[in-house]
């Protein structure tokens, strides 16, 4: 999603881009490192609630309550919470099920490839470029989660649900970004929507892991890192770069997740998944290089 104001330079653009992106990739981390018995539903609807509260007194100290009417107006703001809401929750069941660093390279590495792959879709034509690359994708994906001892049926296919919904999320977020809404107000709508879906939680989740002080760190991290300063920047870096360029900028995600894994939860890589990890980045790399990732029919 795009603000109001440009970016200074395309190659400040994406370093906010990666610093963004280097911030979602300790999400998974972090939630490691929180408690085994804490809910992804009641994570996400805690982290939420503490992030929208602090969009909402960016939006109030900075006066920009005037510009909410075209925000609540845009129905792909709306849609933007429900998938970010379905991809907090199938993004965090995921790494509790197949670890970190699997979890987070198949959700976020799939992602570029699946955003791309549903503008195809709506054309139906498919470039050459985009069938290899998509194809170099899934090859690696199979090499990828393949021989993960911990990566069962389920946690697989919510990490691909993560990816398919952080995917409408970007392709929503280029609808957004050419209606030119001021950023500071799109977050807290959309997040305010995604927390609303959260809300029976209320009635069926266990909340004895917030009294724990490794459930409290867990979510303040979680709300201020990886929500309110990570898609501030990320956002803000969107207003300067193409969503391809973007897209291969936002492959640091999986790379940080990959080394904290690796260097702070002990996870490992072995050289059939190292192989795949690298077949799922050439192929998002091929396609943010690739022209567009559907081929035009000239009249």
């Amino acid at each position: 999603m795009s603000g109001a104001e440009p970016a200074r330079s395309t190659t400040g653009a994406a370093l906010l881009v990666c610093a963004g992106a280097g911030l979602f990739g300790t999400i998974g981390t972090a939630r490691a490192l929180g408690p085994d018995d804490a809910s992804s539903s009641g994570i996400t609807l805690v982290r939420l609630l503490l992030a929208i509260s602090l969009m909402w007194l960016a939006v109030v100290v900075t006066g920009r309550q005037r510009r909410l009417g075209p925000v609540l107006r845009a129905g792909p703001v709306w849609a933007a919470g429900l998938a970010q809401a379905v991809f907090q929750v199938a993004f965090l069941s995921s790494v509790t099920r197949v670890g970190v660093a699997t979890g987070t390279l198949v959700a976020i590495g799939v992602t570029p490839l699946l955003a791309g792959l549903f503008q195809a879709v709506r054309t139906r034509h498919l470039s050459g470029t985009w069938v290899v690359a998509t194809a170099c994708g899934l090859v690696g994906l199979v090499l990828l989660v393949g021989i993960d001892d911990r990566a069962d049926t389920a946690g697989l296919l919510l990490a691909l649900a993560a990816s398919a919904a952080y995917a409408v999320f970007i392709v929503l977020g280029g609808s957004i970004g050419v209606r030119e809404l001021d950023i500071t107000t799109v977050l807290p709508v959309v997040f305010t929507v995604a927390a609303a879906v959260q809300l029976p939680a209320l009635a069926y989740a266990d909340w004895d892991w917030l009294a724990t002080d490794s459930g409290r760190w867990m979510v303040v991290y979680l709300a201020l890192a990886p929500t309110v300063l990570a898609y501030a920047l990320f956002n803000r870096g969107l207003t300067g770069v193409d969503s391809a360029t973007a897209s291969t900028v936002g492959l640091v995600e999986p790379l940080v997740a990959t080394a904290l894994a690796v260097l702070v939860l002990g996870e490992s890589l072995g050289p059939v998944q190292a192989v795949g990890a690298v077949l799922v980045g050439a192929g998002v790399v091929l396609a943010a290089r690739a022209p567009e990732p559907y081929a035009r029919i000239e009249s």
